[in-house]
């Protein structure tokens, strides 16, 4: 692992301000539809399926490797507890529509204490698979529970035979990056901030999270303009640039918007943003940290899930976040339940960026009931929005996950993750809508069961 931070970098980052989130909102235009959950069907059986991504080219489009389409997914045993023993598994399709289980896409985990989160993939111009994602081990800090997060990535080898893609050990695997506590909070960091400003899970106070620790997610990219490769990532300020803690008046809105505005000990602890690691070498295995491109200081701790698209002639920036774990939740108790998928754009990559639709939002579902119980017990939950180019260049499509999926041997939902139905995103300037939805990641047909059960077989003995 080789990383460096500039130190001398003149940009400064823009902001998803208080003002621009209280304007968070249902619409006809960005509302997830209702769906028909007796198509939404598991991935594979016995095992949670959620954040997924599709294995992209350098170029920003979805690869054809060896004539597959390939979805990368998080996993775990449904009897385990959330997230306690997360993998990457990859999934490949000759249709487009029906995917194969193609085992966990790492035989051997890089440590055995850490889990397997989300990131990106790439087919790279050389014929190889490179992999960027998310290594999490629980540790204790200053008397609180936190998640240690890096990064690792991975060069794998491809082939084919007899219709099966086969995606060999990784050539390299290591770690890539881990939080600077200059432009990115480290693990220490945010648990000494929490050990001197305990929320406990007090919602007079806020969102009630106790201090959260994010550096994950990291999202490949190259400018088309330069040619540079970055990784784009989700991660929270530290001390060089908006640190938490600071009240700028750039965070909170216009003059007019909370005039007297008094922070929160939650609000002052609430400092996601989204980083940028310039890569340095040919293998994209050693880079530099640049500034935040965005900051949500005052407004969350946490956006997750970044991606980066070029249309038209600028650069879109997409985040989802959990109104739960917005500060705002306080004033605004509609953003209770309600989930949403961000999107920003800029004249060029690291450019000024503007929110859509004025609130940002793309894409939001509400949950009814009590917090987070109410999402857990939607039958029609989903989240962990990413928009994918399609052959239509203004309208993309936008996978997710479903809490729940249909057993058709029962005829019942059942509480286990799968890919959710794809909905379709109109977007032309700074202007968003969903304009359809279909079912289009889904398990093989049932002629193709024993496959399937050859493929969970040679994942349970990986």
């Amino acid at each position: 692992m080789t990383t460096s931070t500039t130190t001398n970098a003149t940009t400064q980052p823009s902001h998803w301000t208080r003002e621009t989130a209280a304007r968070i909102q249902a619409s006809s235009t960005n509302t997830f539809p209702p769906f028909n959950l007796a198509k939404v069907l598991p991935l594979m059986p016995g095992y949670h399926v959620w954040d997924s991504w599709f294995v992209m080219t350098e170029a920003g489009q979805i690869a054809s490797v060896k004539g597959f389409k390939v979805l990368i997914a998080l996993v775990r045993p449904v009897e385990d507890n959330e997230s306690a023993n997360a993998r990457i598994a990859y999934f490949y399709s000759a249709d487009g529509e029906h995917y194969t289980p193609g085992g966990f896409l790492f035989e051997s985990k890089l440590y055995d204490d850490c889990q397997e989160w989300s990131g990106s993939t790439v087919l790279r111009d050389d014929g190889r698979l490179q992999t960027f994602y998310t290594l999490a081990q629980s540790v204790e800090l200053n008397g609180n529970w936190q998640t240690r997060q890096r990064f690792a990535t991975a060069l794998q080898p491809l082939s084919s035979t007899g219709g099966k893609l086969i995606i060999s050990a990784p050539t390299y695997h290591d770690v890539l990056a881990e939080p600077d506590g200059v432009y990115y909070e480290t693990a220490e960091q945010a648990s000494l901030r929490e050990s001197h400003y305990p929320t406990a899970h007090d919602r007079s106070l806020g969102s009630d999270q106790s201090e959260n620790s994010c550096f994950r997610d990291p999202h490949k990219y190259v400018d088309p303009h330069t040619g540079k490769h970055y990784l784009l990532f989700e991660a929270n300020t530290a001390t060089a640039l908006c640190p938490a803690g600071s009240v700028k008046r750039d965070y909170i809105g216009s003059n007019d918007f909370e005039p007297d505005y008094q922070p929160t000990i939650d609000d002052l602890k609430a400092n996601g943003c989204v980083g940028v690691l310039e890569l340095q070498d040919e293998d994209c295995t050693h880079g530099e940290f640049l500034p935040p491109w965005l900051t949500a200081n005052l407004v969350t701790d946490e956006i997750e899930r970044i991606n980066i698209i070029d249309h038209d002639d600028h650069v879109y920036l997409f985040v989802v976040g959990h109104g739960n774990k917005n500060t705002l939740v306080t004033h605004y108790p509609a953003l209770s339940n309600r989930d949403y998928l961000l999107g920003f754009r800029a004249d060029h990559f690291l450019g000024s960026l503007t929110p859509l639709n004025d609130s940002g939002v793309v894409v939001q579902q509400k949950s009814l009931g009590a917090p987070y119980q109410g999402q857990e017990q939607n039958t029609q939950y989903v989240y962990s929005w990413m928009l994918i180019p399609t052959h239509n260049p203004d309208v993309f499509d936008c996978i997710s996950y479903a809490n729940y999926s249909f057993d058709t041997a029962t005829g019942q939902s059942k509480a286990v993750k799968t890919a959710g139905p794809t909905v379709q995103v109109w977007l032309k300037g700074l202007e968003s809508r969903v304009v359809g939805m279909k079912y289009t990641i889904l398990p093989l047909p049932d002629s193709a069961e024993k496959s399937t059960r050859d493929s969970m077989e040679s994942i349970t003995t990986a």
